[in-house]
């Protein structure tokens, strides 16, 4: 791993930044992050913190954007097997899988995520009763991101992975699974990261 290059960036003071209750955020909420199974999730950073949402909203709905096409295309499969031998109908099958995983990643491309992004939080309290986690500066040991990797059938994702300080507390796990998604969070973590007191940073 690689440290982040924050060598160009400048801050009013070099002061500790003092924790309040009300703050300004920066982050994005995206059915692209996850954490856990389920597609959405909402990341964001303050001067003294990092907060993760839980969308549930957002999940729902693309639950049901995918749920129409799949449904659409076993009724379809289903027709045609009626018409086709077994051979054929065992063909289908075989390469059902890779058509519906395709099929749920162009959808998460495509997803009107502007929608999204309207609604996107300006201040902590405006991040609602979903907190799943808030992670202090000074109670954060390090951050470490590693790029999505598109390939032609498939995606591995990227991740943000944040470590508390207390060895009590579990690593949290942030799975980016796109690559604009992995750019906007790579700028806001940089800056994050070089204020002080400056937390170690790390890229894959």
């Amino acid at each position: 791993m690689d440290s982040f290059d924050s060598s160009q960036l400048t801050f009013p003071s070099g002061k500790v930044e003092p924790y309040l209750p009300e703050e300004q955020v920066v982050g994005l909420t995206s059915l692209l992050l996850s954490r856990g199974r389920s597609a959405g999730y909402g990341l964001y950073f303050s001067k003294t913190r990092i907060i993760g949402v839980r969308k549930r909203r957002v999940t729902i709905a693309f639950g049901i954007a995918c749920a129409v096409p799949l449904t659409a295309l076993l009724f379809y499969l289903q027709f045609v097997l009626r018409l086709s031998g077994p051979f054929y109908a065992n063909s289908i099958f075989l390469f059902l899988p890779l058509i519906s995983d395709q099929l749920m990643r162009r959808l998460s491309r495509t997803f009107p995520e502007r929608i999204i992004r309207k609604n996107n939080p300006a201040t902590t309290s405006e991040l609602g009763s979903k907190i799943d986690f808030e992670l202090r500066r000074v109670e954060i040991s390090e951050l470490s991101m590693k790029h999505a990797i598109w390939r032609r059938l498939s995606c591995q994702p990227g991740y943000l992975r944040i470590t508390p300080k207390s060895g009590l507390e579990k690593q949290i796990e942030i799975k980016i699974h796109g690559i604009k998604q992995v750019q906007i969070l790579r700028d806001i973590v940089v800056e994050f990261a070089a204020r002080q007191p400056q937390v170690r940073a790390l890229e894959c």
